[in-house]
């Protein structure tokens, strides 16, 4: 347990968090995306809501609460998809398309 509290594992955490955010936005670029400073925010609630989902499940198993751990993650993974997919058609609303750039 020792490890989870070191500095080097904060510092790969922060590495991977940065190159997911980065991989994302590259992402967002190649299929015509705008990304507004309003449309970050959102994705990064959205990424906060998935680590609380997955944070939920992980701390009732850990203690020994499955069925805390099974409604609860029945309730906030199904939260989490319906807003994962209304962030996703929000973000793609006013997309440029190809045909329009030709």
């Amino acid at each position: 347990m020792r490890f989870f509290n070191s500095g080097l594992f904060w510092f790969v955490e922060g590495v991977l968090a940065v190159l997911a955010f980065m991989g994302f936005k590259t992402w967002m670029e190649d299929r015509g995306v705008a990304m507004r400073w309003w449309k970050w925010i959102l994705f990064a609630l959205w990424v906060l809501l998935a680590g609380f989902t997955i944070a939920f499940v992980g701390t009732s198993l850990g203690e020994n609460e499955p069925r805390a751990a099974l409604r609860g993650g029945i309730l906030f993974g199904v939260l989490t998809a319906a807003a994962g997919v209304g962030l996703w058609r929000l973000l793609h609303r006013g997309r440029k398309t190809r045909d329009h750039e030709e």
